[in-house]
Protein backbone atom coordinates (compact mmCIF):
# COMPACT_ATOMS: atom_id res chain seq x y z
CA UNK A 1 0.00 0.00 0.00
CA UNK A 2 1.01 3.44 -0.66
CA UNK A 3 2.39 5.35 2.33
CA UNK A 4 -0.39 7.74 3.81
CA UNK A 5 -0.36 10.95 2.86
CA UNK A 6 -1.11 14.35 4.07
CA UNK A 7 -3.62 16.31 1.77
CA UNK A 8 -0.33 18.98 0.93
CA UNK A 9 1.59 16.46 0.14
CA UNK A 10 -0.85 14.58 -2.22
CA UNK A 11 -1.14 17.76 -4.34
CA UNK A 12 2.43 18.54 -4.15
CA UNK A 13 2.95 15.24 -5.63
CA UNK A 14 0.38 15.61 -7.96
CA UNK A 15 0.46 19.21 -8.92
CA UNK A 16 2.56 18.03 -12.32
CA UNK A 17 0.66 14.84 -13.00
CA UNK A 18 2.35 15.31 -16.30
CA UNK A 19 1.69 18.01 -18.32
CA UNK A 20 -1.77 18.70 -16.40
CA UNK A 21 -1.13 21.79 -16.82
CA UNK A 22 -0.62 25.05 -19.04
CA UNK A 23 2.60 26.22 -20.29
CA UNK A 24 3.75 29.52 -20.92
CA UNK A 25 5.95 29.08 -23.81
CA UNK A 26 7.53 32.65 -23.61
CA UNK A 27 10.88 30.95 -24.63
CA UNK A 28 10.51 28.20 -27.29
CA UNK A 29 13.88 26.13 -28.77
CA UNK A 30 12.46 27.54 -32.50
CA UNK A 31 13.19 30.85 -31.49
CA UNK A 32 15.80 32.23 -33.88
CA UNK A 33 16.89 34.01 -31.31
CA UNK A 34 17.51 30.71 -29.02
CA UNK A 35 20.66 29.62 -30.59
CA UNK A 36 19.29 26.04 -30.89
CA UNK A 37 21.12 23.17 -32.06
CA UNK A 38 24.20 25.58 -33.54
CA UNK A 39 25.40 26.70 -29.69
CA UNK A 40 25.42 22.75 -28.67
CA UNK A 41 28.85 21.09 -28.93
CA UNK A 42 29.50 18.31 -31.63
CA UNK A 43 29.74 15.08 -30.04
CA UNK A 44 28.14 11.63 -30.51
CA UNK A 45 26.10 9.72 -27.88
CA UNK A 46 27.22 9.38 -24.19
CA UNK A 47 28.33 6.13 -23.07
CA UNK A 48 28.22 5.14 -19.12
CA UNK A 49 32.06 6.05 -17.26
CA UNK A 50 34.34 3.59 -15.58
CA UNK A 51 33.77 4.96 -12.34
CA UNK A 52 32.53 8.48 -12.98
CA UNK A 53 32.88 11.24 -9.94
CA UNK A 54 33.25 14.89 -8.71
CA UNK A 55 29.69 16.67 -8.15
CA UNK A 56 26.35 17.43 -10.03
CA UNK A 57 23.29 20.27 -10.22
CA UNK A 58 19.66 18.42 -10.78
CA UNK A 59 16.31 20.07 -11.50
CA UNK A 60 13.32 18.46 -11.22
CA UNK A 61 9.52 19.19 -11.12
CA UNK A 62 7.43 18.48 -7.80
CA UNK A 63 6.06 15.61 -8.65
CA UNK A 64 8.29 13.71 -6.78
CA UNK A 65 9.55 13.48 -2.80
CA UNK A 66 11.19 10.07 -2.96
CA UNK A 67 14.26 11.57 -4.04
CA UNK A 68 15.01 14.34 -1.50
CA UNK A 69 14.00 12.31 1.16
CA UNK A 70 16.69 9.14 0.29
CA UNK A 71 17.52 8.05 -2.74
CA UNK A 72 19.91 10.88 -3.27
CA UNK A 73 21.77 10.06 -0.13
CA UNK A 74 21.37 6.46 -1.70
CA UNK A 75 23.16 7.74 -4.68
CA UNK A 76 25.89 9.17 -3.38
CA UNK A 77 27.06 6.29 -0.78
CA UNK A 78 26.72 4.21 -4.03
CA UNK A 79 28.62 6.16 -6.62
CA UNK A 80 30.42 8.64 -3.98
CA UNK A 81 29.13 11.67 -6.73
CA UNK A 82 27.87 14.50 -5.03
CA UNK A 83 24.55 15.80 -5.29
CA UNK A 84 25.76 19.42 -5.38
CA UNK A 85 22.11 20.60 -5.53
CA UNK A 86 18.62 19.28 -6.06
CA UNK A 87 15.78 22.00 -6.50
CA UNK A 88 12.29 21.33 -7.76
CA UNK A 89 9.88 23.77 -9.50
CA UNK A 90 6.50 24.27 -10.47
CA UNK A 91 6.27 22.19 -14.03
CA UNK A 92 4.75 25.67 -15.69
CA UNK A 93 7.93 27.69 -14.65
CA UNK A 94 10.74 25.00 -15.68
CA UNK A 95 9.91 25.01 -19.30
CA UNK A 96 10.71 28.59 -20.10
CA UNK A 97 13.57 28.23 -16.93
CA UNK A 98 15.42 25.11 -19.12
CA UNK A 99 14.84 27.69 -22.38
CA UNK A 100 16.60 30.54 -21.01
CA UNK A 101 19.58 28.20 -19.50
CA UNK A 102 19.98 26.45 -22.42
CA UNK A 103 19.92 29.44 -24.98
CA UNK A 104 22.85 30.82 -22.79
CA UNK A 105 24.54 27.33 -23.24
CA UNK A 106 24.42 27.36 -19.07
CA UNK A 107 26.66 24.61 -17.50
CA UNK A 108 25.43 24.86 -14.08
CA UNK A 109 22.75 22.50 -14.62
CA UNK A 110 23.80 18.94 -15.31
CA UNK A 111 20.34 17.13 -15.07
CA UNK A 112 17.22 18.21 -15.58
CA UNK A 113 13.38 16.86 -15.60
CA UNK A 114 11.72 15.67 -19.11
CA UNK A 115 8.47 14.87 -20.40
CA UNK A 116 7.79 13.94 -24.17
CA UNK A 117 7.05 17.05 -25.27
CA UNK A 118 10.16 18.31 -23.90
CA UNK A 119 12.79 15.92 -25.00
CA UNK A 120 11.62 16.26 -28.45
CA UNK A 121 11.83 20.22 -28.47
CA UNK A 122 14.99 20.84 -26.37
CA UNK A 123 16.53 17.41 -27.54
CA UNK A 124 15.69 18.54 -31.55
CA UNK A 125 17.54 21.74 -30.42
CA UNK A 126 20.20 20.11 -29.55
CA UNK A 127 19.93 20.92 -25.87
CA UNK A 128 19.43 17.81 -24.25
CA UNK A 129 22.43 14.97 -24.64
CA UNK A 130 21.63 12.14 -26.81
CA UNK A 131 22.66 8.50 -24.95
CA UNK A 132 24.48 5.56 -25.94
CA UNK A 133 22.35 2.57 -26.27
CA UNK A 134 24.90 0.99 -23.70
CA UNK A 135 23.64 3.98 -21.24
CA UNK A 136 19.55 2.14 -21.46
CA UNK A 137 18.57 -0.32 -19.11
CA UNK A 138 17.64 -3.79 -20.93
CA UNK A 139 14.69 -3.97 -18.42
CA UNK A 140 13.12 -0.64 -19.14
CA UNK A 141 9.23 -0.46 -20.61
CA UNK A 142 8.85 0.98 -24.03
CA UNK A 143 6.18 3.36 -23.65
CA UNK A 144 8.38 4.60 -20.62
CA UNK A 145 11.15 5.18 -22.64
CA UNK A 146 9.40 7.22 -25.26
CA UNK A 147 9.14 9.70 -23.19
CA UNK A 148 12.65 10.53 -23.38
CA UNK A 149 12.95 9.85 -26.68
CA UNK A 150 12.38 11.74 -29.97
CA UNK A 151 12.84 10.25 -33.38
CA UNK A 152 14.69 7.29 -33.18
CA UNK A 153 17.24 9.42 -30.08
CA UNK A 154 17.15 8.53 -26.88
CA UNK A 155 17.56 11.57 -24.66
CA UNK A 156 17.38 10.50 -21.19
CA UNK A 157 15.92 7.41 -18.88
CA UNK A 158 12.64 7.99 -17.47
CA UNK A 159 11.87 7.96 -13.48
CA UNK A 160 8.33 6.60 -13.36
CA UNK A 161 5.59 5.49 -15.76
CA UNK A 162 2.30 7.22 -16.22
CA UNK A 163 -0.98 6.17 -17.95
CA UNK A 164 -4.55 7.19 -17.10
CA UNK A 165 -7.44 4.61 -16.28
CA UNK A 166 -10.45 4.84 -15.09
CA UNK A 167 -11.43 5.48 -11.11
CA UNK A 168 -15.18 5.20 -9.49
CA UNK A 169 -16.75 5.30 -6.64
CA UNK A 170 -18.60 2.19 -5.53
CA UNK A 171 -21.05 3.56 -3.13
CA UNK A 172 -21.75 6.44 -5.49
CA UNK A 173 -22.35 3.14 -7.65
CA UNK A 174 -24.54 1.54 -5.62
CA UNK A 175 -26.89 4.00 -4.16
CA UNK A 176 -27.37 4.88 -8.01
CA UNK A 177 -28.44 1.02 -8.64
CA UNK A 178 -25.15 0.28 -10.48
CA UNK A 179 -22.85 -2.80 -10.27
CA UNK A 180 -19.82 -1.78 -8.27
CA UNK A 181 -17.78 -4.41 -9.35
CA UNK A 182 -17.24 -3.60 -12.55
CA UNK A 183 -16.80 -0.41 -14.22
CA UNK A 184 -18.45 0.38 -18.17
CA UNK A 185 -16.97 -1.19 -20.46
CA UNK A 186 -18.00 0.58 -23.67
CA UNK A 187 -19.18 4.90 -24.38
CA UNK A 188 -22.78 4.18 -23.80
CA UNK A 189 -22.30 2.34 -20.81
CA UNK A 190 -19.91 5.25 -19.60
CA UNK A 191 -23.20 7.56 -20.35
CA UNK A 192 -26.19 5.49 -19.11
CA UNK A 193 -24.02 5.20 -16.04
CA UNK A 194 -22.99 8.52 -15.48
CA UNK A 195 -26.71 9.78 -15.83
CA UNK A 196 -27.58 7.76 -13.02
CA UNK A 197 -24.94 9.00 -11.12
CA UNK A 198 -26.01 12.68 -11.43
CA UNK A 199 -28.15 14.36 -8.78
CA UNK A 200 -29.34 17.32 -8.27
CA UNK A 201 -25.86 17.31 -5.63
CA UNK A 202 -23.31 15.91 -7.92
CA UNK A 203 -22.61 15.17 -11.17
CA UNK A 204 -21.72 11.71 -12.38
CA UNK A 205 -18.57 12.67 -14.10
CA UNK A 206 -15.78 15.43 -14.40
CA UNK A 207 -12.68 15.97 -15.74
CA UNK A 208 -9.53 18.89 -15.94
CA UNK A 209 -9.71 21.44 -19.40
CA UNK A 210 -9.05 24.10 -17.45
CA UNK A 211 -5.54 24.79 -18.88
CA UNK A 212 -4.06 23.81 -22.26
CA UNK A 213 -2.49 20.85 -21.78
CA UNK A 214 -5.74 19.79 -20.07
CA UNK A 215 -7.68 20.30 -23.16
CA UNK A 216 -5.02 18.49 -25.50
CA UNK A 217 -4.95 15.63 -23.06
CA UNK A 218 -9.28 15.32 -22.69
CA UNK A 219 -9.42 15.70 -26.90
CA UNK A 220 -6.36 13.08 -27.17
CA UNK A 221 -8.42 10.72 -24.88
CA UNK A 222 -11.42 10.62 -26.61
CA UNK A 223 -9.89 10.44 -29.98
CA UNK A 224 -7.63 7.15 -29.38
CA UNK A 225 -11.10 5.71 -27.81
CA UNK A 226 -12.75 6.45 -31.14
CA UNK A 227 -9.78 4.81 -33.30
CA UNK A 228 -8.62 8.19 -34.23
CA UNK A 229 -5.05 9.17 -34.05
CA UNK A 230 -3.13 12.48 -34.48
CA UNK A 231 -0.72 12.19 -37.29
CA UNK A 232 -0.11 10.00 -40.18
CA UNK A 233 3.38 8.86 -40.33
CA UNK A 234 4.69 12.15 -41.99
CA UNK A 235 3.34 13.88 -38.76
CA UNK A 236 -0.04 15.37 -41.01
CA UNK A 237 -2.62 16.19 -38.85
CA UNK A 238 -5.60 13.56 -39.26
CA UNK A 239 -7.37 14.72 -35.53
CA UNK A 240 -10.40 16.74 -37.64
CA UNK A 241 -10.93 12.90 -39.15
CA UNK A 242 -14.81 11.20 -39.06
CA UNK A 243 -13.32 9.94 -35.82
CA UNK A 244 -12.20 12.69 -34.45
CA UNK A 245 -15.12 14.81 -35.29
CA UNK A 246 -17.51 12.10 -33.25
CA UNK A 247 -15.22 11.75 -30.48
CA UNK A 248 -14.94 15.52 -29.90
CA UNK A 249 -18.77 15.23 -30.16
CA UNK A 250 -19.47 12.96 -28.06
CA UNK A 251 -17.01 14.93 -25.42
CA UNK A 252 -19.62 17.75 -25.84
CA UNK A 253 -22.44 15.36 -25.60
CA UNK A 254 -21.28 14.67 -21.88
CA UNK A 255 -22.15 18.72 -21.23
CA UNK A 256 -24.40 19.92 -23.23
CA UNK A 257 -26.73 17.04 -24.25
CA UNK A 258 -26.54 14.39 -21.66
CA UNK A 259 -25.47 16.90 -18.76
CA UNK A 260 -23.78 14.65 -16.78
CA UNK A 261 -19.75 16.51 -16.63
CA UNK A 262 -19.66 18.71 -13.99
CA UNK A 263 -19.66 22.09 -15.76
CA UNK A 264 -16.33 22.91 -13.32
CA UNK A 265 -14.56 20.90 -15.20
CA UNK A 266 -14.15 23.83 -17.53
CA UNK A 267 -12.16 25.44 -14.75
CA UNK A 268 -10.57 22.88 -13.20
CA UNK A 269 -6.76 23.14 -14.25
CA UNK A 270 -5.02 20.48 -13.11
CA UNK A 271 -5.61 16.41 -12.13
CA UNK A 272 -4.78 16.91 -8.08
CA UNK A 273 -8.00 19.15 -7.99
CA UNK A 274 -9.79 16.66 -9.92
CA UNK A 275 -8.70 13.96 -7.94
CA UNK A 276 -9.46 15.62 -4.85
CA UNK A 277 -12.82 15.97 -6.29
CA UNK A 278 -13.51 12.40 -6.78
CA UNK A 279 -11.97 11.62 -3.53
CA UNK A 280 -14.04 13.78 -1.35
CA UNK A 281 -17.23 11.98 -3.45
CA UNK A 282 -18.27 15.01 -5.35
CA UNK A 283 -18.65 13.14 -9.24
CA UNK A 284 -18.90 9.33 -9.28
CA UNK A 285 -16.47 8.68 -12.04
CA UNK A 286 -12.70 10.23 -13.40
CA UNK A 287 -10.06 9.36 -15.95
CA UNK A 288 -6.99 10.08 -13.95
CA UNK A 289 -3.32 9.38 -13.57
CA UNK A 290 -2.15 6.42 -11.17
CA UNK A 291 -1.89 8.66 -8.14
CA UNK A 292 -5.84 9.68 -8.04
CA UNK A 293 -5.73 6.45 -5.99
CA UNK A 294 -3.43 7.54 -3.50
CA UNK A 295 -5.30 10.29 -3.24
CA UNK A 296 -8.69 8.19 -2.50
CA UNK A 297 -7.65 6.20 -0.39
CA UNK A 298 -5.42 8.94 1.77
CA UNK A 299 -6.72 9.85 5.13
CA UNK A 300 -9.52 12.46 4.96
CA UNK A 301 -11.24 10.97 2.01
CA UNK A 302 -14.41 9.68 1.31
CA UNK A 303 -12.99 6.06 -0.15
CA UNK A 304 -10.81 4.01 0.89
CA UNK A 305 -9.31 0.91 -0.93
CA UNK A 306 -12.01 -1.42 -0.99
CA UNK A 307 -14.21 1.34 -2.30
CA UNK A 308 -12.52 2.74 -4.99
CA UNK A 309 -13.14 0.82 -8.41
CA UNK A 310 -10.25 0.81 -10.97
CA UNK A 311 -10.66 -0.39 -14.93
CA UNK A 312 -9.95 0.10 -18.55
CA UNK A 313 -11.24 3.40 -19.29
CA UNK A 314 -14.48 2.60 -21.97
CA UNK A 315 -13.68 2.98 -25.78
CA UNK A 316 -16.14 4.36 -28.23
CA UNK A 317 -14.90 2.64 -31.63
CA UNK A 318 -12.41 0.94 -29.34
CA UNK A 319 -12.59 -1.57 -26.38
CA UNK A 320 -9.76 0.95 -24.76
CA UNK A 321 -7.46 3.17 -25.43
CA UNK A 322 -5.37 5.83 -22.95
CA UNK A 323 -2.68 8.45 -22.74
CA UNK A 324 0.31 8.05 -21.45
CA UNK A 325 2.31 10.79 -18.58
CA UNK A 326 5.50 9.04 -18.20
CA UNK A 327 8.12 11.71 -17.26
CA UNK A 328 11.98 11.52 -17.24
CA UNK A 329 15.53 13.03 -16.39
CA UNK A 330 18.15 14.36 -19.38
CA UNK A 331 21.93 15.68 -18.97
CA UNK A 332 21.78 18.91 -20.36
CA UNK A 333 24.35 18.98 -23.58
CA UNK A 334 26.09 21.64 -21.40
CA UNK A 335 26.58 20.12 -18.79
CA UNK A 336 30.59 19.47 -17.52
CA UNK A 337 30.31 16.32 -15.79
CA UNK A 338 28.24 13.71 -17.95
CA UNK A 339 29.15 10.99 -17.01
CA UNK A 340 28.10 11.81 -13.17
CA UNK A 341 25.22 13.15 -14.54
CA UNK A 342 24.22 9.82 -16.54
CA UNK A 343 25.47 7.47 -12.87
CA UNK A 344 22.15 9.29 -11.84
CA UNK A 345 19.50 8.72 -14.82
CA UNK A 346 21.10 5.04 -14.30
CA UNK A 347 20.52 5.08 -10.39
CA UNK A 348 16.99 6.05 -10.05
CA UNK A 349 15.81 3.47 -13.26
CA UNK A 350 17.16 0.63 -10.98
CA UNK A 351 15.01 -1.44 -9.41
CA UNK A 352 15.03 -0.49 -5.64
CA UNK A 353 14.54 3.03 -6.38
CA UNK A 354 11.49 2.04 -8.64
CA UNK A 355 9.97 -0.63 -6.04
CA UNK A 356 9.79 2.61 -4.20
CA UNK A 357 8.33 5.13 -6.25
CA UNK A 358 5.49 2.28 -6.88
CA UNK A 359 5.00 1.59 -2.24
CA UNK A 360 5.98 5.27 -1.61
CA UNK A 361 4.20 7.37 -4.31
CA UNK A 362 1.74 5.31 -6.02
CA UNK A 363 3.17 5.74 -9.79
CA UNK A 364 4.07 3.21 -12.32
CA UNK A 365 7.66 1.73 -12.25
CA UNK A 366 9.77 1.93 -15.31
CA UNK A 367 11.15 -1.28 -14.40
CA UNK A 368 9.81 -4.62 -16.34
CA UNK A 369 10.60 -6.95 -13.31
CA UNK A 370 9.35 -4.49 -10.73
CA UNK A 371 5.91 -3.95 -13.03
CA UNK A 372 5.54 -7.97 -12.95
CA UNK A 373 6.22 -8.35 -9.46
CA UNK A 374 3.10 -9.46 -7.29
CA UNK A 375 4.44 -7.67 -4.43
CA UNK A 376 4.11 -4.50 -6.67
CA UNK A 377 0.46 -5.16 -7.90
CA UNK A 378 -0.46 -5.90 -3.88
CA UNK A 379 0.99 -2.49 -3.38
CA UNK A 380 -0.65 -0.51 -5.87
CA UNK A 381 -3.16 -2.23 -7.99
CA UNK A 382 -4.17 0.03 -9.97
CA UNK A 383 -1.26 -1.51 -11.98
CA UNK A 384 -3.75 -4.26 -12.71
CA UNK A 385 -5.08 -2.27 -14.63
CA UNK A 386 -1.92 -0.66 -16.07
CA UNK A 387 -0.65 -4.16 -17.61
CA UNK A 388 -4.01 -4.71 -18.80
CA UNK A 389 -4.42 -1.91 -20.87
CA UNK A 390 -0.93 -2.45 -22.53
CA UNK A 391 -3.37 -4.57 -24.97
CA UNK A 392 -5.06 -0.95 -26.58
CA UNK A 393 -3.27 2.35 -27.97
CA UNK A 394 -1.39 4.43 -25.10
CA UNK A 395 0.10 7.89 -26.96
CA UNK A 396 0.72 11.10 -25.92
CA UNK A 397 2.72 12.29 -29.38
CA UNK A 398 4.88 14.57 -27.24
CA UNK A 399 6.76 16.36 -30.38
CA UNK A 400 8.94 20.04 -30.41
CA UNK A 401 5.73 22.08 -31.43
CA UNK A 402 3.66 20.26 -27.96
CA UNK A 403 3.75 23.67 -25.71
CA UNK A 404 2.45 25.48 -28.73
CA UNK A 405 0.04 22.86 -30.04
CA UNK A 406 -1.81 23.00 -26.36
CA UNK A 407 -2.36 26.40 -26.57
CA UNK A 408 -3.60 26.53 -29.80
CA UNK A 409 -5.91 23.57 -28.68
CA UNK A 410 -6.96 24.32 -25.47
CA UNK A 411 -9.03 27.70 -27.48
CA UNK A 412 -10.63 25.07 -29.83
CA UNK A 413 -11.84 22.28 -27.41
CA UNK A 414 -12.91 24.99 -25.29
CA UNK A 415 -14.96 27.08 -28.12
CA UNK A 416 -16.67 23.64 -29.04
CA UNK A 417 -17.69 22.52 -25.10
CA UNK A 418 -19.45 25.95 -25.22
CA UNK A 419 -21.12 25.78 -28.37
CA UNK A 420 -19.22 28.70 -29.47
CA UNK A 421 -18.41 26.54 -32.83
CA UNK A 422 -19.05 22.92 -34.25
CA UNK A 423 -16.71 20.19 -33.59
CA UNK A 424 -15.98 20.13 -37.06
CA UNK A 425 -15.10 23.83 -37.55
CA UNK A 426 -12.70 23.36 -34.17
CA UNK A 427 -10.66 20.49 -35.77
CA UNK A 428 -10.61 21.58 -39.43
CA UNK A 429 -9.02 25.19 -37.83
CA UNK A 430 -6.96 23.09 -35.23
CA UNK A 431 -5.73 21.08 -38.35
CA UNK A 432 -4.84 24.09 -40.24
CA UNK A 433 -2.95 25.80 -37.37
CA UNK A 434 -1.03 22.31 -36.50
CA UNK A 435 0.63 22.10 -39.60
CA UNK A 436 1.87 25.06 -39.81
CA UNK A 437 3.57 24.25 -36.39
CA UNK A 438 4.69 20.98 -37.78
CA UNK A 439 6.14 22.93 -41.00
CA UNK A 440 8.23 25.23 -38.88
CA UNK A 441 9.86 22.70 -36.60
CA UNK A 442 10.51 20.44 -39.29
CA UNK A 443 11.51 22.81 -41.15
CA UNK A 444 9.60 22.20 -44.42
Amino acid sequence: MPTPLTRRRLLSLSGLAVGAVALGGCVSANDSSSNGASGAASEGPLKPGSAPTGEITIVDDNTNKLFQASTIAAFEAKTGIKVKSYTQGNFNDLHDRYATLFAAQDSSIDVVMTWAGWSAEFGQAGWLQELDSSAVPADLIKPALDAVSWQGKVYGLPKFSSVQTMFWSKPLFEQAGVDPTKGPESWDEFVSTAKALTTKDRYGYACDIGNAAGAYQNFLRVLLLNGGDMYDADYKPIFNSEQGVQALSNFVDLLQVHKVMDPSSLQISNASDLGDLFAKGRTGMVFNWPFQYAVATAQGSALDASTVGNGLIPGMGVRSASIDGSEGFAVSKFSKNKEAALAWLQFVATGDVQKQIVTQEGWFPVSEPVLTDPASVKALPVLKTYQESTAYATKRWGTPWSSELDQLMSVQIINAMNKKTTPKEALDTLATQTQALVDKYLKR
